[in-house]
């Protein structure tokens, strides 16, 4: 009697169940939605600091395996609370702020299609519009038309010619020593 209580017991303890496992990454630390061509388009955030005193916002989507499959990336955006109009790079390591675009196929490793900003529109900007120093968190936000640059589907012509990501807003946690 005392094993098959022991054994009882062994199986409630060990079948409890188990809290899900994330697939995506845990170096995310926020949000952000626009519209993508007139449709609802949403992403995790993270920040990456640059050398100089800037930093690039990366927004990423995954599929429900957890592959990556969308990046949208907006580089050298300086700590201002003012609107930052978003500029082609410039060749000189990115001092200027801008944007691009690109797709993920199969497991999340291999290069889709590939945008670059349309610098025939002069409206592309991000703005930030606080920062809660309690928590290190930025929130912001954008506009960015994009032209296809490169197409890497692999089905020609699947691609649109140009996406434009309107009504953006994010959030995003900061290295508290580049708001300073």
């Amino acid at each position: 009697m005392i094993i098959l209580e022991m054994l009882l017991l062994f199986c409630i303890t060990s079948c409890k169940e188990e809290e899900p496992v994330s697939l995506i990454p845990d170096i995310y630390s926020g949000t952000a939605t626009a519209l993508k061509n007139s449709e609802e388009w949403s992403g995790f955030t993270r920040s990456q600091k640059l050398k100089t005193n800037r930093i690039s916002i990366i927004v990423n989507t995954f599929s429900s395996q957890g592959f990556l499959r969308e990046t949208l990336g907006i580089g050298s955006v300086k700590p201002y609370f003012e609107r930052q109009n978003i500029k082609s790079i410039d060749g000189n390591g990115f001092t200027e702020t801008s944007a691009g675009y690109g797709t993920w196929i199969d497991d999340g490793d291999v290069g889709g299609d590939s945008y670059g900003l349309d610098t025939t529109v002069h409206d592309s900007f991000i703005h930030i519009t606080s920062y809660n120093p309690n928590n290190a968190e930025i929130e912001g936000i954008f506009k960015v038309s994009l032209i296809l640059e490169r197409e890497g589907n692999q089905t020609p012509g699947k691609a649109p010619e140009k996406l434009v990501f309107t009504e953006g807003t994010f959030t995003v946690k900061v290295d508290p020593e580049w708001f300073e």
